[in-house]
């Protein structure tokens, strides 16, 4: 199983090392949680200005392999979230908030795919045995007035 630590280190590691044009952060607030019911909590608490999130959610697990060759495939989701107040939006800068949020979405898989394959960071190894195929980018909105995306993945570790 993936070690919970190893995915706040990769946290951290990411909202470090991803910027934007202007070299600032990609994002300005980043938290696990230990199930998505408790994202609630955490996006009120949020202010405007902590309005970039990176919201990893604590891993499931299941088991592949046979009796002498077990692999855990763990399952994690990412949420990548603007906060949102609803009352300066008309219909395209809403839909604005997901094209804003949906580049931060491309950059983190990107960053994930980039690991992978250069086995390099803080995690080395961490993500070579991500499984691409697993990979799903889905639109979050409404959110406890937060908008944005879910990026969910698998990958495995050796048992």
């Amino acid at each position: 199983m993936l070690p919970i630590n190893r995915i706040r280190e990769y946290l951290t590691e990411v909202v470090t090392q991803l910027k934007d044009t202007d070299n600032k952060k990609l994002f300005n607030y980043t938290e696990m949680i230990v199930e998505k019911k408790g994202l609630s909590k955490i996006l009120k608490e949020r202010t405007q200005e902590q309005n970039s999130y990176l919201i990893a959610v604590l891993p499931s697990f299941n088991f592949k392999g046979t009796e002498d060759n077990v692999k855990t495939v763990n399952i994690l989701s990412f949420f990548i979230l603007n906060k949102t107040d609803y009352s300066e939006h008309d219909h395209d800068s809403f839909l604005n908030i997901f094209v804003d949020t949906q580049a931060k979405a491309q950059a983190f898989v990107n960053k994930l795919l980039e690991d992978k394959s250069n086995n390099t960071g803080a995690l080395c190894g961490f993500l070579q045995l991500l499984d691409e195929n697993s990979m799903a980018v889905n639109p979050v909105y409404y959110m406890d007035g937060c908008n944005g995306w879910v990026v969910d993945i698998n990958l495995d570790t050796i048992f």
